[in-house]
């Protein structure tokens, strides 16, 4: 009698548990097994760092009305992805670099390697008109220039600004000085290789061979 009863009781308790509870043989609970969440580095917009979850991330994105974007696939030490918090502002400005960047890469594609260029802040306008020209040379093979002009210390600008507005004035037609920017006594920049116009400059052939042919037909 009291088997039965006992063995009633448990039938009544079985019934009664969700049916998604696993059970082991000797009618105990088996815990779930908790499930992780992955790990990421988590950037503040005060650049603090921290470690959480992605889930929790973006909680405090919504509540704080920022942007959650990854900015790291994985962290070479940590082995974890970084993400960062941005402001809209911040989010925008990003946004434009990237292009900027994916714009410079395209850029790059065309450029067939570079060469270093080293030239006096005292050097003589007939040596600097010689290593214009050798410039424009390269540029014409696609090469990239890198140019440094290097004086004595506590030397004013103007030596550097004359050299630099020289060379780009004469080489305006094939090429554009970029990343200027002055170290001590060098003056450091970059001369690219204007993109090839050959499509442009057929396309400007065809129509003026459209045009010509127009004005045979109306003649």
């Amino acid at each position: 009698m009291i088997s039965f009863l006992t063995l009633t009781r448990i039938t009544k308790f079985l019934d009664c548990r969700p049916i998604t509870m696993k059970i082991s043989a000797g009618g105990k609970d088996i815990p779930k097994k908790k499930v992780f969440e992955a790990r990421i580095t988590l950037i503040g917009t005060d650049d603090s760092v921290s470690i959480t979850d992605l889930k929790s991330a973006q909680n405090i994105s919504t509540r704080r009305e920022l942007k959650l974007v990854k900015i790291q696939d994985e962290d070479a030490k940590t082995r974890r992805p970084v993400y960062k918090l941005m402001t809209n502002a911040e989010y925008h400005e990003e946004e434009i670099s990237k292009r900027k960047q994916k714009q410079q890469a395209k850029e790059n594609n065309f450029i067939k390697g570079n060469k270093l260029l080293t030239l006096s802040s005292r050097i003589a306008e007939h040596d600097l008109m010689t290593r214009i020209k050798k410039i424009g040379k390269l540029l014409e093979k696609q090469f990239e220039v890198r140019v440094v002009i290097s004086g004595e210390e506590n030397e004013t600008n103007l030596n550097y600004d004359k050299i630099y507005s020289t060379i780009e004035k004469n080489l305006q037609s094939n090429g554009n000085l970029v990343q200027k920017r002055q170290k001590g006594s060098s003056l450091k920049f970059q001369v690219l290789p204007l993109r090839k116009l050959s499509n442009q400059k057929s396309s400007n052939n065809d129509s003026s061979s459209n045009k010509n042919d127009s004005d045979g037909t109306a003649a």
